[in-house]
């Protein structure tokens, strides 16, 4: 299969944004974390500072004078404070002075920056120190420092000073490193987890989807330059499984539609034939046939004449009987609608065949008044009458139905012959069909046209040993002169 340059290139951009993605979501995770850590850290050391300075502190502490003593309280207050995470502490006063650090150096001098002034006013302030640039002995021993520059409230709520903490952040760093590990982990397996299935979905749309999509173009593709042999093994989704099958009978009905034109073409060439043929026969059978009459009347008294003539009488009524099936079927003339009576037809048509006293005929009492071609009827029910006489041998029983259901009425024909064999049955309507050395195979055809040009339908059900009945359906009220509906396959039941 050949590869979609596009969608691979698609893919790989996708695959990449995920990865890049992934990386900046997790640098902010773990920045988010880090600051979460830290502001916790940050509240925890305010609040503790709180309140062991409003047990432990005076206004009077503050007072930048005595530094000695001073010294004692804050180490005292420092030691409470303190668990193991603190490294350094300076205290100021109100006027900016150091009155304690664990830099000896800088107690008792004042300082004037931004940060110490946002803290006298009130506001916890925390900054970020690098621990070796420190020159106090005690920081230096951390790696990064958090100070926290921490206003202490009298109880009227003014600041009597500034106590500043140096936190040490190595084990919270040490924390945090584990955790971004974590982070990291569950980050990049869900990135990779996200890619694989990226991969794996791109995999099942390209097997179920666009794999199916481009069989389905070659097979319209091959379609169209007129092959439809179609043998698929497609999988993929179930509506193009199911598209895939809809082509592969929609190109086997195409298939039966194009034999079905191709056998029309032909019948037809062998119709008109078959007409022109007719019509050349008529005229010399007329001329045989007064012939005939003529020798008759000249030599009537001769037996062995009268024998010879009759002989050629009955082939030339053979003759005429085939030519008048050939005609019928080929026949395209438009219907003489006119409202007749069923069991009118019927009885005609029985009156004027050459049925046996040995076959007993079974007629219905009921009626029914339909718009038809009375003509072309009786062409239909003397062809049935006369294929139930040939199978039942001129002995058996004939049964009529007549049955109005709504706005159609059913005529069945059942005899009590042999029945139809299965391998004959599906072809009975074929033209040119035939199993009788002297029949032409165009009777049923030419019934199932003339139904089918009345908007009707024949068909038969069978039982082998029990007997065959053709059903005739036909419209009661038909007004239509030349219908022009598309034929109907008879149905074939067999029993």
């Amino acid at each position: 299969m050949k590869i979609n340059t596009g969608i691979i290139t698609w893919l790989t951009f996708v695959i990449i944004l995920t990865l890049v993605g992934g990386i900046v979501l997790s640098n902010f995770a773990t920045e988010s974390y880090k600051n979460v850590v830290y502001k916790r850290v940050i509240d925890e050391k305010v609040k503790r500072v709180d309140i062991e300075a409003n047990e432990y502190l005076k206004d009077e502490d503050f007072i930048p004078n005595n530094f000695d003593k001073r010294e004692k309280t804050f180490s005292e207050f420092l030691h409470q404070i303190n668990n193991g995470e603190i490294v350094g502490m300076t205290v100021w006063s109100t006027d900016k002075t150091v009155i304690y650090s664990d830099d000896k150096e800088v107690i008792g001098k004042t300082f004037n920056d931004d940060v110490i002034n946002t803290a006298l006013g009130g506001d916890i302030v925390s900054t970020f120190s690098n621990s070796k640039l420190s020159e106090n002995v005690s920081e230096g021993s951390a790696n990064n420092l958090l100070e926290i520059y921490i206003p202490i409230k009298s109880d009227s709520n003014t600041v009597m000073g500034v106590i500043e903490t140096h936190v040490s952040l190595d084990s919270i760093d040490s924390y945090h490193v584990n955790e971004n590990k974590i982070i990291n982990l569950i980050v990049y397996s869900v990135i990779a987890i996200s890619s694989i299935g990226i991969f794996l979905t791109y995999y099942a749309f390209r097997e179920n989807l666009i794999k199916p999509i481009k069989q389905i173009h070659e097979y319209a593709r091959k379609i169209g330059s007129g092959d439809q042999e179609i043998e698929s093994h497609t999988k993929g989704f179930d509506e193009l499984q199911n598209l895939v099958n809809e082509m592969k009978v929609m190109t086997t009905l195409l298939k039966e539609q194009q034999e079905k034109i191709v056998k029309t073409e032909r019948l037809s060439a062998i119709g008109e034939l078959a007409a022109r043929l007719a019509h050349d026969l008529r005229n010399p059978l007329i001329v045989i046939r007064m012939a005939l009459f003529l020798i008759q009347n000249k030599y009537g008294e001769d037996s062995e004449i009268n024998q010879d003539v009759k002989r050629i009488n009955l082939a030339m009524q053979r003759m005429s009987n085939q030519i008048e099936s050939v005609m019928n079927f080929v026949s395209t003339k438009p219907l003489r609608m006119e409202k007749i009576s069923i069991s009118k037809i019927l009885k005609s048509v029985i009156k004027n065949s050459d049925i046996p006293d040995s076959i007993k005929i079974s007629f219905p009492i009921n009626d029914v008044t339909l718009d038809c071609d009375s003509d072309q009827l009786e062409v239909v029910f003397e062809n049935l009458f006369q294929n139930a006489r040939q199978a039942m041998k001129d002995v058996g029983t004939l049964n009529i139905r007549i049955m109005e259901d709504h706005d159609l009425v059913k005529i069945e024909v059942e005899d009590s012959g042999p029945g139809i064999p299965d391998e004959i049955l599906p072809k009975i309507f074929d033209p040119l069909f035939t199993t009788k050395q002297e029949g032409t195979g165009l009777g049923l055809p030419s019934c199932k046209n003339i139904i089918e040009q009345h908007k009707g339908t024949i068909n038969v059900k069978t039982k082998v040993g029990k007997g065959t009945t053709f059903i005739v359906e036909l419209p009661i009220n038909n007004k239509s002169q030349n219908p022009n509906n598309l034929p109907r396959l008879p149905q074939i039941i067999n029993t």
